[in-house]
Formats: structure tokens, sequence, C-alpha cells
């Protein structure tokens, strides 16, 4: 209640008053003022002038920071004219916004094509799919013959039956692709991280936890927990490469974080996801750079 009283107080009094007093005591606008400080790093930049985009009383910067196809060059001269900023004055003012829309565009890019893979079925109709699965077995269990297509040895990486098709239905072919991502880059901890979920009392189901992490990690992209990650992580405009590699670990730090918790069983699964769930988010928001860390070699 008091939080959304500040709010108000902040976004309707308090932050329009500041900003005519900095104008009024700098020459500068907000956008310039960020643009031109020398001592933020690009990230920070980014954040800052996200804010003042979103927080603008003007549409059409507002609709910058929702644009995944933003016309970025054209969004810059729209800047520099409504803002009078003289090229010549301040030179660095271009090349930052730049810099930073793609940033912003970018994620709303990435969250685009995200979707569009999770919306994508797994077919087994569909050769390329079936390729895909073929390449997770071959990956993670390579001295092991798959007998057939459809066969028991699934349930040996963690699906829940014979034919693992059915198990992507939530997740779609993102699931497969960020377990396939995992296994193929980051090998050695995938292959290690599946004989720890065979253990004798602490076991868990590896390809099934791995599309529930797919679940938690599309949900951080999607409702823009991932944004500062990214733009302190990612120069340029986040890529599908940058959400499985974040994907990967995020994997890694859950099979630690589960014997960590030791919990009584694979019933537990729930609530210690949820309790990851929380671990997740705070780290991205503790640190400064918004950096998850771990202890794997090669995940860095």
């Amino acid at each position: 209640m008091w939080y959304r009283i500040w709010l108000y107080v902040y976004f309707t009094w308090f932050r329009p008053m500041l900003k005519w007093v900095l104008r009024r005591a700098t020459g500068k606008c907000e956008l310039l003022r960020i643009c031109c400080n020398s001592y933020t790093k690009t990230g920070h930049k980014t954040k800052d002038i996200e804010n003042a985009l979103k927080t603008s009383k003007l549409r059409t910067f507002q609709r910058m920071v929702i644009d995944d196809d933003l016309n970025i060059s054209e969004a810059v001269k729209y800047a520099m004219t409504v803002k009078n900023i003289n090229p010549k004055i301040y030179p660095e003012f271009q090349y930052t916004l730049k810099a930073s829309l793609k940033q912003i565009s970018g994620y709303n890019a990435l969250v685009r094509d995200i979707e569009a893979l999770k919306k994508e079925k797994y077919s087994t109709a569909n050769p390329s799919h079936e390729r895909s699965l073929q390449k997770l077995w071959d990956l993670m269990m390579p001295n092991t013959k798959l007998e057939k297509r459809i066969t028991r040895q699934w349930t040996e990486l963690g699906f829940q039956g014979d034919d693992p098709a059915t198990d992507f239905r939530g997740m779609g072919m993102l699931g497969l692709n960020n377990l396939i991502f995992f296994a193929e880059n980051y090998n050695g901890v995938a292959r290690q991280t599946l004989i720890h979920s065979q253990h004798p009392k602490l076991w868990y189901s590896y390809a099934v936890v791995g599309i529930n992490l797919t679940n938690l990690a599309y949900d951080l992209l999607k409702d823009g927990q991932l944004r500062e990650y990214f733009y302190y992580t990612v120069t340029g405009e986040p890529a599908i490469y940058h959400f499985h590699r974040i994907y990967s670990q995020v994997f890694a730090e859950f099979d630690s974080f589960w014997f960590a918790e030791k919990p009584k069983n694979v019933m537990e699964f729930g609530s210690v996801r949820d309790k990851f769930e929380k671990k997740v988010v705070g780290l991205l928001m503790k640190s400064d750079n918004a950096v998850l860390h771990n202890n794997y070699t090669g995940m860095s």
C-alpha cells in the first residue's frame, strides 16, 4: 500500500521536479545527461535510458522500449531533433543512445524468438526434430547405442517414458534445444550432472528437470528479470545463444542446489525448485553487474 503511494508520488511529483531542477542546473535533458556520463558503464546507461524513455511523456519515446523491430537510426535522429541536441557539441550522444537502443530492441526481439521456439511443437513427422533428438542422445550417451526410436532407454536420460516426444509438450522445441546446447557446449558438466541425477537417494529425472528449468529461464526472460543481466554482460544485441548459455548455467546451479538441499525424495522437487527460483532472482537483483555465479569450470 505505502509502496504504491510512494511510486505514485515519485513519478507524479518528485521525479518531474527533479528532472526540471537538473535540466536548469546543467542545461542538459535527462537523456543527454545519461549519455554523456563518462563514469557510467554501458549496462547502467542502457538501464537508465530505458527508464527515461519508458517514463517520458512522449509516446514515441515510450514505444522505443517495447518495439522489437525498431529503426534505431531513425529513433536516434528523432531524439536528437526533439531534444535539440547538436551532434558537433555532443558527439557521444548518438553513439551511446544507438548502442543502448540496440540492447533494448535486441532483448525484445529475443523474447519474440524464444516465444516462437516455445510454440514450435515437437513433431515425430519432422526429420529435423528427430535428428535433434538423436543428437541429444549421442552427446549425452556417446558410449551407448540407441537401439530404436521408441525404447525404454530414454528413461536413462531422465525422460518419463519410452517416447521423449511427449515430454516436450509444454516447452516445445525450446526445451530440446536447451538440452542440446548444454550437452554440446558444456558436455563435461552436462554428463556429470546426468550422473548426479542418478544418485540412489537424491535422484531426479535429468531431462524432465531440464525441461522444467527451461520454463524457469523462459519466465525470467518474459518477465524482464534477465534484462539487466544481458545489458551488463552482452555487448550489442542479445541472441538465442545467450539465452541457451544462461540456461546451461541455471541447470548446473540447480544440480548443486538440489544436493545442498538434500530433499527426502523427488516429490519435494516443487518446493526445492521454488526456493531455487528465489535464489536465482536474488542473484540477478543483488549483484551490481547482475551476474550469476557458479563453481563449475567451463561455465565461465
